[in-house]
């Protein structure tokens, strides 16, 4: 029989080693790390105009 940890660690650990579950984690976090990097973005000019 397989011993589950419990508690914190378990928790991640569980999430860690589910697949699907860390899957869904992943892309979350990476969402949510986008969108705070495109708020700090709001007003920078990456191409600035060039005078003819």
């Amino acid at each position: 029989m397989v011993q589950t940890s419990s508690g914190f660690v378990g928790f991640f650990k569980n999430i860690y080693n589910d697949e699907y579950k860390w899957a869904l984690v992943k892309s979350a976090s990476l969402f949510i790390v986008g969108v705070r990097f495109a708020q700090e973005c709001v007003g920078l000019e990456l191409m600035p105009s060039v005078a003819h």
